[in-house]
């Protein structure tokens, strides 16, 4: 090919007009915006084609690299022995990274580190949290021969999970600045997930996750420690049933931490890790959570997630146990070695449609948060409820559509079978009386509504 041709344009320009008269024209009458725009759960209309039209205003073309993203599995650490074999067992299977679930009292954490490997990371989210254990793990792990090792913890996802605080909302809240100001390199933690298998739309999500991180913001400033903070890590859900609106999810984000980031003019950078969400897993044939699953950790790399977690296919009726942890394991690997989707240019920075849809999510997040913040924050919202009852109505409108049957759910009101299982561990939701502060944000499942009907009428044709 000749100097010339090679800057000739092969295809005429079509605007976005014309696309859509094409479109009208093969409809052959039909209506277009009934057939071809479809809603989602916060509201926001995408169309069957998008075009540089429909790109932001002051759009940024980055085409820097991704950095590699770190592949990992949570362990329960009430046995310092038992957890110390399944977080090297993890690591021979081919895991980056353990993050530790601490719910009893380790004496010497040091002993959950000797035997595991110099170039692997482990992470201790302390998830019953006190003074003396905070100041006992920093004092065992702050160390410069232990840099690999993370200490975190989250009361305000503690609150909102559960119902109450640890010991109560002061002493909670000064274990994170005791955190960042005895830790070398403090990192604060913000879990989202449970807001998320409550029900909670894509733009409620990215609102919370925000108004969450702006308490401890809000906080560490009031104290002077913002500055000492070397990462927030936010954790997300991302759902298999609407993949490209859970990529966009990621990217929305990234518009919302910069705006924040320039109001509190600081430059802490934060970090994505996402999970499969757990809110459209199926209990009979669950064979089919490994396509979610597959699905669901695509979406966390595409959307940029700096660290991957898997999540069991037969979590909801089994304990862990090896073969569904190395088949989780196994899915990240094919997906960051196989498919070649570590460390390679952002393979959606060119798509018009995510960057306009990430656009709709941050401005529709941004509102929420704006609200939530005008009412007193989060945490005041969880004490009036007001967060609580959004997040229902939200779940409830869903699962309206899928009882109605305009939405469909494999293996709950689409192709449902029953079949012989093993149970180790009660499949559905079970409520203990407690007397909490606030109504916890409780995670559920839109195909628990099928399963225990089919159950039910199960037992009374025998």
């Amino acid at each position: 090919m000749n100097k010339q041709g090679a800057h000739t344009s092969i295809f005429s320009p079509v605007s976005g007009k014309a696309w859509k008269q094409r479109i009208q024209y093969e409809l052959d009458g039909a209506d277009y915006n009934e057939h071809m725009l479809r809603e989602s759960s916060d509201g926001i209309k995408t169309k069957p084609f998008y075009t540089h039209e429909d790109l932001p205003e002051n759009f940024n073309l980055n085409t820097q690299d991704n950095q590699p993203f770190h592949i990992g599995i949570e362990v329960f650490c009430n046995n310092s022995k038992m957890s110390v074999e399944k977080a090297l067992w993890s690591f021979e299977k081919g895991c980056d990274q353990v993050k530790f679930l601490v719910q009893e009292n380790i004496e010497n954490p040091l002993d959950l580190t000797k035997q595991i490997p110099k170039n692997k990371s482990l992470n201790f989210e302390l998830q019953k949290a006190n003074s003396k254990q905070l100041k006992n793990f920093i004092g065992h792990l702050n160390t410069d021969l232990i840099k690999s090792c993370r200490i975190q913890l989250d009361p305000i996802s503690q609150f909102f999970t559960t119902g109450n605080w640890w010991s109560n909302q002061q002493e909670d809240l000064d274990l994170v600045c005791q955190l960042v100001s005895l830790s070398q390199n403090p990192r604060l933690l913000i879990d989202t997930r449970s807001i998320e298998s409550a029900g909670a739309s894509i733009s409620q999500q990215l609102a919370y996750a925000l108004a969450h991180a702006h308490e401890y913001i809000l906080l560490l400033s009031e104290k002077k420690l913002l500055d000492r903070v070397q990462t927030f890590e936010f954790i997300f859900n991302t759902r298999s049933s609407d993949f490209f609106m859970e990529i966009s999810k990621l990217k929305a984000f990234e518009i919302l931490w910069d705006n924040l980031k320039k109001l509190y003019q600081f430059n802490t950078p934060f970090e994505l890790s996402t999970q499969p969400s757990k809110i459209d897993q199926t209990l009979f044939q669950n064979n089919h959570n490994l396509i979610r699953n597959t699905s669901s950790l695509m979406a966390g790399i595409l959307g940029n997630c700096h660290n991957l977690y898997g999540l069991a296919f037969d979590h909801i009726h089994k304990k862990s146990h090896p073969y569904s942890d190395r088949l989780s394991i196994n899915q990240m690997l094919i997906l960051k070695h196989e498919c070649g989707l570590s460390g390679t240019k952002d393979p959606v920075i060119g798509s018009f449609a995510i960057a306009h849809i990430a656009f709709e999510i941050a401005e529709k997040a941004l509102s929420i948060f704006k609200s939530t913040e005008a009412n007193g924050g989060l945490i005041a919202g969880l004490k009036n409820n007001s967060i609580q009852k959004a997040i229902h109505l939200q779940f409830e409108k869903q699962m309206e559509l899928y009882r109605s049957g305009k939405r469909s759910l494999l293996g709950a009101n689409l192709l449902f079978e029953m079949e012989g299982l093993t149970f180790e561990k009660y499949p559905f939701l079970r409520i203990d009386k407690r007397k909490t502060l606030i109504a916890p944000i409780i995670p559920k499942r839109y195909a628990t509504y099928f399963e225990q009907k089919a159950l039910k009428d199960l037992d009374e044709n025998q």
